[in-house]
């Protein structure tokens, strides 16, 4: 696949969003050098949590879950809940949506970033896409998830 051809399916995933309502019009750009030559960390990939699925649609960590990314080491405690992968139904499971998918599991440890207290959005949008890279999501998907959480991050500040 070509850069033209990237781009253009990027800007398409992008304009599809908008057009769902799901991400606001916002111009957030990485150089593309950037974004086709992240690779996942060298170590090893990190495990994988347990979560549940309830009746209403949202996750829950059965198990603590711990996280070394980005230097650190995160604890995510048994109980804590979100929606996961924020997008309208009919898109989900084309992103990533279940309790066995990378994406999820990078998506419920983001919306967990949040709770905690010194971490911005920019940091929790940067954890998600090295997570995703780190869990083995194919750099082309987590650098267009990453874009579109940064867009609705980016949205919230305006709301």
């Amino acid at each position: 696949m070509t850069s033209m051809q990237r781009t253009f399916l990027h800007g398409l995933s992008v304009v599809l969003l908008l057009a769902s309502g799901c991400a606001p019009p916002v111009g957030i750009h990485r150089s593309a050098s950037v974004r086709h030559h992240v690779k996942a960390p060298a170590a090893k990939r990190p495990d994988a949590p347990k979560l549940k699925r309830m009746e209403n649609g949202r996750y829950k960590v059965r198990k603590p879950w711990t996280v070394e990314i980005g230097g650190r080491v995160w604890q995510v405690p048994a109980g804590y809940n979100c929606n996961g992968i924020t997008a309208p139904d009919r898109l989900k499971p084309s992103l990533g949506d279940g309790v066995d998918r990378p994406e999820t599991w990078a998506a419920v440890f983001h919306d967990w970033l949040f709770t905690q207290k010194g971490v911005t959005r920019a940091q929790a949008d940067g954890l998600f896409h090295e997570l995703m890279l780190a869990y083995g999501v194919p750099a082309g998907k987590a650098g267009m998830m990453h874009t579109m959480v940064s867009a609705y991050s980016a949205a919230k500040r305006f709301r």
